[in-house]
């Protein structure tokens, strides 16, 4: 399976990496990446950090391409991104379980006691307005439900406090938030591994949302087609990515017994709305290590600009939920990059009765996988592209009579990272926001006396592209 260095060589001999020296890992590190993610540039390898040793890397910028993000999961590197979300909804899964072997590279380092210290890595402090040095973002937060024995992989941010206490901050309702409670409900801390540069198919798996049950590790092994090896944690029992490059073990603690303040932190929303907050911590036992360890980072950055060129977080769960809701008919969904790839979902059906453009917009907004912080669900007709917003706004324009086709759902599920969160409902923690869905369809009891679009049909541009391609190459491309 690729780990995260093969998956830099690829860039490398792809032409599509970048490698830095004596950059400042305070800021100025995630600046360069946001400045380069915005002109959709080259993976980042960052080195020769000032008081750290040379081969202590950080790499940024990732998997913001549709190609490097292909080249992760195993397609070919020019694949649509609508395909990588049919192949990411795995409607034929079967799981792929991990492998558990005795030793591999992760282990080449392994400090415990007061030889933890993960100031021993070069850190950053991404944003200008952050609290402190993140080192969880490109980050597999792994924990086991105490109950139903599940192995559940999560990505949540991770904050230095000091060599061997971190925060750990999970949004209400996230499946290691649910598994974390079951602990602390019964006074017992929470054990947890950390693996902050994981296989690229695994930490993309880690970030979609899973069904509860399922685990990332067994959906990352499907998507591959081999099993994931895995190391056991020595104090927690939790599997461990044996090609890892860094990675810990540790306590998550209940609150009644220790939290610090974490926070802000730039968000995916683009903003610092989560502010700074008493968190619990996780008291760090292990430190696991590669030989010249490489800190994978995955800044959020102003959208449209996304750590994901392909929204697979939510997109193809969402699409499959809503299958499995009943709704026929669909040809695409996208939850789109202006929102941070969950803030605006938009779906393509093919219209069969009246109100179908709303079932599919109420189960979208009801689903876990479309449900949180989705504010803006639009519905569209077969013939736009949801992937193109300025296809979708021409239709939602041109095509919905706003004082039929606009709803508004009240007590949605959100976030304190959501920066609209009035300041009395994040004081008591009333988390939730309202969502807007638009039917952007022709409208069903009419539709058949809708004027024609003016564009050409698919025969006659078929015809014109054969006829004049060669002449003309741009019109093959």
């Amino acid at each position: 399976m690729l780990d995260l260095r093969g998956f830099l060589q690829q860039c490398k001999e792809d032409d599509d990496l970048l490698e830095l020296q004596g950059v400042n890992w305070d800021v100025e590190l995630g600046t360069l990446t946001e400045l380069l993610a915005e002109k959709r540039g080259p993976a980042l390898v960052f080195d020769k950090f000032k008081d750290y040793p040379e081969g202590y890397r950080v790499a940024t910028n990732l998997y913001t391409t549709v190609r490097r993000f292909a080249r992760a999961i195993g397609m070919p590197p020019e694949t649509h991104r609508m395909d990588i979300i049919k192949r990411w909804r795995a409607v034929d899964f079967k799981p792929v379980k991990p492998v558990e072997v005795k030793t591999g590279p992760v282990m080449e380092h392994v400090d415990t006691g007061v030889d933890v210290n993960l100031y021993k890595f070069p850190v950053p402090r991404y944003h200008e307005l952050d609290g402190g040095r993140y080192i969880g973002t490109c980050v597999a937060v792994i924990m086991r439900d105490p109950d139903e024995g599940g192995v559940n992989a999560g990505v949540q941010r991770v904050m230095v406090h000091d060599e061997n206490t971190t925060g750990l901050y999970i949004s209400p309702g996230k499946h290691n938030g649910i598994i974390r409670e079951k602990y602390w409900s019964k006074g017992a801390s929470c054990p947890v591994v950390m693996d902050f540069s994981p296989p690229p198919i695994l930490w993309l798996s880690a970030a979609s949302h899973v069904p509860w049950g399922t685990s990332e590790f067994d959906w990352a092994g499907y998507l591959a087609n081999e099993p994931i090896e895995v190391i056991r944690g020595q104090f927690t029992g939790l599997p461990i990515p044996a090609n890892s490059e860094i990675a810990i073990e540790g306590e998550y603690l209940p609150p009644a017994v220790e939290t610090r303040m974490e926070g802000p932190f730039g968000e995916w929303t683009g903003y610092y709305g989560g502010g700074e907050r008493d968190e619990p911590v996780v008291r760090v036992k292990a430190v696991y290590h590669r030989n010249n360890p490489i800190l994978a980072g995955a800044p959020p950055i102003k959208p449209p600009n996304y750590a994901f060129a392909v929204p697979v977080r939510t997109t193809p769960l969402l699409w499959n939920a809503l299958e499995d809701a009943g709704i026929h008919g669909i040809k695409g969904v996208w939850e789109h990059e202006a929102g941070g790839g969950r803030m605006i979902i938009i779906i393509s059906l093919k219209q069969t009765h009246a109100g179908h453009a709303m079932q599919a917009a109420m189960a979208a907004a009801g689903s876990h996988a479309g449900g949180y912080m989705s504010k803006l669900v639009i519905v569209v007709d077969e013939d736009i592209d949801p992937t193109d917003l300025n296809d979708v706004m021409w239709a939602v324009v041109s095509r919905a009579n706003f004082e039929d086709a606009v709803s508004i759902i009240k007590g949605c599920w959100g976030t304190r990272l959501d920066p609209a969160l009035p300041p009395d409902k994040r004081e008591r923690r009333e988390l939730t926001h309202s969502t807007m869905v638009i039917d952007a369809c022709r409208p069903f009891y009419w539709r058949d006396r809708f004027p024609p679009v003016n564009r050409a049909s698919d025969e006659e541009r078929a015809r014109v592209i054969d006829t004049w391609g060669d002449m003309i190459p741009l019109l093959r491309t």
